[in-house]
């Protein structure tokens, strides 16, 4: 079940100056859930892997995060597909709860290297899917 509070979240103390909480939540909220996914994308996609472990196949704590580099410039097709291939691939291995992700560069900031990313996936939420989507900035 998607909507299960993830053991991370459990284990932050969103209010420090409470020594015990009153009511444990074991469910999250659809909102909730986006923003959730949310921190944990940022947190995969602002990860580096160590060049020893990049192509490694394996899923371990070393082998958390994603290593890519924004394309030369938009217009270059291979580079984009190549972008937006590394990025489905390491959601689909490190965040369970999207399915159907498919990312997409859709523009490009300011410098040409800099890219706005979509991804679009959906999750399970209280039995029906719930289509989601995440903006992202690749910065060269």
């Amino acid at each position: 079940m998607s909507n299960i509070i993830p053991l991370f979240e459990k284990l932050t103390d969103k209010d420090p100056e409470t020594l015990f909480e009153k009511n444990s939540r074991r469910l999250l909220t659809l909102d909730e859930l986006q923003n959730s996914i949310r921190e944990d994308l940022m947190r995969l996609l602002n990860t580096r892997i160590a060049i020893l472990w990049k192509n490694r196949k394996d899923l371990s704590p070393f082998s958390y995060g994603i290593n890519i580099t924004a394309p030369t410039s938009a217009e270059n097709v291979f580079e984009t597909q190549e972008l937006e291939n590394n990025i489905d691939k390491i959601i689909k291995q490190f965040e369970p709860r999207l399915g159907n992700v498919k990312s997409k560069v859709v523009g490009v900031g300011n410098d040409p290297r800099s890219l706005f990313v979509s991804i679009d996936a959906t999750v399970e939420f209280e039995n029906q899917k719930a289509q989601l989507s995440f903006p992202v900035v690749i910065d060269s």
